[in-house]
């Protein structure tokens, strides 16, 4: 897509499968501007897919702490992978990722899981706990897609 700017063309960036304002899908998106730019556009880009990857944990099931078993957490965790080593790491060891989740927020009661203005801390005590046992900056960030307290 190419942006008019007093008559002259400017290349205007957009992520693959990106929509330009006439509806039209981008089939190039940031690979093809990358394709001509310089080694360092490149490199670059290359760099926002590593950045760009998500590892996806759906359907965790947990028994919050005191609920007896009467109760149940369900929750989806996308983790924002910090670099491709910690995301084949993720991949490769996705019961350990499966667990340090599920024992970090099985400490918690149904009033402590409940309370949405918490949330910020359960994920940075998740992300703590990940780049501890995957190593430093394994983990960006962490977002709950799915969070349902039954």
């Amino acid at each position: 897509m190419v942006a008019k700017k007093m008559g002259k063309a400017t290349p205007v960036l957009m992520a693959a499968g990106a929509h330009n304002p006439d509806g039209e899908a981008d089939g190039g998106g940031a690979a093809a501007d990358a394709e001509h730019a310089p080694g360092e556009g490149q490199q670059q880009e290359s760099e926002r897919a590593e950045s760009a990857a998500v590892h996806l944990l759906e359907n965790l099931v947990l028994n919050p702490a005191g609920s007896g078993g009467g109760r149940f957490l369900l929750l989806s965790v996308a983790i924002d992978v910090g670099n491709a080593k910690a995301g084949e790491a993720f991949k490769n060891r996705d019961a350990e990722l499966r667990d340090i989740i599920l024992t970090a927020l099985g400490t918690k009661s149904v009033d402590e899981l409940t309370e949405i203005s918490r949330r910020d801390q359960y994920k940075q005590e998740l992300l703590d706990a990940v780049n501890a046992r995957f190593g430093k900056q394994a983990v960006k960030r962490l977002y709950f897609p799915q969070f349902v307290v039954q």
